[in-house]
């Protein structure tokens, strides 16, 4: 049976290379035009007074371009107390590898579309108002090594398709609402993960048995969920570990940490 999941995977993946083949710099300058007429606030008028027709988008405040193909390769908006939400053409933006609009009030849900941005390395979405589910769709994302959708009001489980993102080195979901549990297998696909945060939610069940299993691990943060069980033996095994925090949960055989 086919799944939701997968059904949006396809759909996503099928509007990403028709866009990419007709894409340019005017598809850039529209998606980031229709991004500004989602802002409702911009207090220190960074967009207002800059994002203009007037001037090319690479001259843009917050925008950087690559030399060899004028296409915005960099988003970063973060910390200019921006209110509004996230326009669903930020996905035109095909040749995005940073986006960075932490620390502002951005609300509303994260949009699907993200998930064309196949370029991506760095995506940064944390200390906003953001609701709704984290889309699966982020687990297209092949390139991505850093995801960080900290403190905001996300709920619902942890999309599976991210820990297939075999890239990822930081995976940070602190300060949310997310619930359910987390697969068996989780670090079966991320060779290269350092640092996985997602303490302060609502996540149950027991933790992760082959934790061993993400060799690089540097950061691992879990404290303050629902977590039940043992703590698994094999975690011992990694190596590289300099900071563990997993209290207040209701694991035993463990004293509280606090993250």
């Amino acid at each position: 049976m086919v799944s939701m999941a997968m059904i949006i995977e396809l759909l996503v993946l099928l509007t990403y290379l028709s866009n990419t083949n007709a894409s340019n710099i005017s598809t850039d300058e529209a998606a980031l035009l229709a991004f500004k007429a989602h802002i409702t606030s911009d207090p220190n008028g960074m967009l207002s007074k800059n994002w203009t027709k007037g001037t090319h988008v690479c001259n843009w405040i917050g925008i950087s371009c690559s030399k060899r193909h004028q296409r915005v390769t960099s988003l970063d908006l973060n910390g200019l107390r921006l209110r509004g939400s996230i326009a669903i053409d930020i996905g035109n933006l095909s040749f995005l590898s940073f986006l960075d609009i932490g620390n502002n009030s951005i609300n509303g849900e994260i949009p699907d579309e993200l998930g064309y941005l196949r370029r991506l390395k760095h995506l940064s979405l944390s200390m906003n108002n953001l609701t709704g589910q984290i889309p699966e769709s982020l687990g297209l994302l092949r390139r991505l090594e850093l995801l960080d959708l900290s403190e905001n009001d996300l709920f619902g489980s942890v999309p599976s398709s991210i820990f297939n993102v075999s890239s990822l080195k930081v995976i940070n979901l602190i300060y949310n609402a997310l619930s359910g549990t987390l697969p068996n297998d989780i670090c079966h696909n991320l060779p290269r993960l350092e640092g996985l945060q997602i303490a302060r939610n609502q996540l149950s069940g027991q933790l992760p048995s082959n934790l061993d299993k993400c060799k690089e691990l540097i950061y691992l943060s879990l404290s303050y969920n629902h977590f039940t069980g043992n703590l698994p033996r094999d975690m011992w095994n990694l190596t590289k570990l300099q900071h563990l925090f997993i209290g207040w949960n209701n694991i035993t055989g463990i004293s509280n940490v606090l993250v």
